[in-house]
């Protein structure tokens, strides 16, 4: 799992609140060689931090 450790386009931070509800779940679908992935909704002119949630 990734812990999303700061969006821009939160609505704290006046955005629009478009994220991943605060994380991201790798599935075990085979992707570019890689046996798992992950869908991730990027905020449209912001950034994302994604971090291993430990």
């Amino acid at each position: 799992m990734w812990r999303e450790a700061l969006n821009t386009d939160a609505q704290t931070y006046g955005g629009s609140g478009v994220g991943n509800l605060g994380s991201v779940t790798a599935e075990e679908v085979d992707a570019d060689g890689f046996t798992h992935s992950a869908s991730v909704r990027l905020p449209p002119l912001g950034a994302l931090f994604l971090v291993p949630e430990e």
